[in-house]
């Protein structure tokens, strides 16, 4: 009989892959998955951001069957009534116009697109932010921090120029917020006048694997005006950030910033099917408009075209949206409360931007996974940055009060066994 270590061990054998933790993934429902001995666990990590409107939704899976029993695939040269619908939504969503789409099968598949396409009308080098993950190919692990989240070495050529983030709990220039002078933009200013080859500033608007790092108000407006006056197109990262994670479809309308292009997948989809998706000004775009679509065979099928309307359609009727805005900032308040509690003395930030929660424990990697292993006891998952220094959540958008006080209970539960009863 299968087991969990079983499993895993097989899994080891036969493949290269990371088990952060070993048990194997069996059914699931909702806000819950169990393993294969029956241990059931609410998953407040969503897998990394991307099961948005939860598992086995009952219209999402009535939705599929039907599509299944119509078309799943078609040949990538013929235009289906589904991928015609989803690209006109997306273009609409983004909030930006003249919008196109371009069809990837997901997220770093979505970056690539990105950059090849703006590459072939700029030829231009690349800026992005250290601590951030934009995919595991050669190029989009150059686009990120190699160094710091241990990835694989690339190519020179993929290694994009980079500039510090706007981190202010650990400002590198030793600012505090309120009363800095955004060194954290000017620096971005100092890169783009050193390199005027620099054509595409690509961020994650809020960085997510490197640990929750939400931006100060104000300084993407900075941004976006430094990207204007030398030329330089903005492209926001919102793999993890889109579909509703941040109150709003994306985060760039959450933060109120005007960009010349997103990428998107995992919420995309919220796990039912593979896609992503590169949707770019179309002002951007002249030579590489009628060369971009190659070796796209999996990319953007009727089903997962279908897969993707539905989850649009569900998270607008069952207003996903304002629900992550709600319980996110009832979420972080909370946790922050429970902190000043039980915590008190202890080095700690606490990080929200929707239902994208970050408590940092300032490089204190140990501390941080005790606590997340005591959690994932009392029935709790969360994750964790790459350097495991911050504990991350990223529930699924359907969240309830009821959940967000049954987890804040195992939080507080957690506290209190780590630090002392008060």
């Amino acid at each position: 009989m299968s087991s969990n270590k079983s499993i895993s061990q097989k899994t080891k054998q036969f493949q290269i892959t990371d088990i952060s933790y070993p048990a194997a993934f069996h059914t699931s429902q909702g806000m819950y998955f169990e393993d294969i001995e029956g241990n059931r666990v609410m998953d407040f990590s969503s897998g990394y951001g991307v099961t948005n409107i939860g598992w086995q939704h009952p219209k999402m899976l009535s939705v599929m069957q039907e599509q299944l029993n119509k078309s799943n695939y078609c040949p990538p040269w013929m235009p289906t009534e589904e991928s015609a619908n989803l690209g006109e939504a997306l273009s609409k969503l983004v909030g930006f116009s003249p919008a196109i789409c371009m069809r990837a099968t997901g997220g770093a598949d979505a970056n690539e697109i990105v950059l090849k396409s703006l590459f072939a009308d700029n030829q231009g080098d690349v800026l992005s932010f250290e601590m951030s993950y934009h995919g595991g190919t050669h190029a989009t692990i150059g686009l990120g921090e190699m160094k710091k989240f241990n990835l694989p070495p690339v190519r020179n050529q993929y290694y994009t120029f980079k500039v510090q983030p706007p981190h202010c709990y650990k400002c590198p220039w030793g600012q505090k917020q309120g009363s800095c002078r955004f060194e954290c933009a000017t620096a971005v200013e100092s890169k783009l006048k050193d390199n005027p080859n620099i054509r595409t500033f690509f961020a994650e608007p809020i960085i997510g694997s490197g640990g929750v790092i939400v931006p100060p108000d104000g300084y993407f407006a900075l941004i976006e005006e430094i990207c204007k006056e030398h030329g330089v197109a903005l492209i926001f990262d919102e793999v993890l950030t889109g579909m509703g994670r941040t109150g709003s479809w994306f985060a760039h309308q959450t933060l109120n910033v005007m960009v010349d292009g997103v990428s998107m997948a995992k919420g995309l989809s919220g796990g039912y099917a593979a896609i992503g998706a590169a949707v770019l000004n179309a002002d951007k775009l002249e030579k590489s408009r009628s060369s971009d679509d190659v070796s796209a065979s999996f990319a953007w099928t009727p089903f997962a075209c279908k897969i993707a309307l539905e989850n649009i359609r569900i998270i607008e009727d069952e207003r996903l949206i304002t629900n992550a805005g709600i319980e996110g900032a009832y979420l972080g308040q909370s946790i922050r409360e429970i902190l000043n509690k039980y915590a008190d003395g202890r080095d700690f930030d606490v990080r929200q931007c929707g239902l994208m929660i970050g408590v940092d424990w300032n490089e204190n990697p140990g501390l941080s996974m005790r606590f997340l292993l005591k959690m994932l006891k009392r029935g709790l998952m969360w994750c964790a940055s790459w350097d495991y220094s911050t504990m991350i959540a990223l529930p699924p958008l359907i969240i309830t009060r009821s959940d967000s006080d049954h987890v804040l209970n195992i939080f507080e539960d957690t506290a209190k066994e780590m630090f002392g009863r008060k």
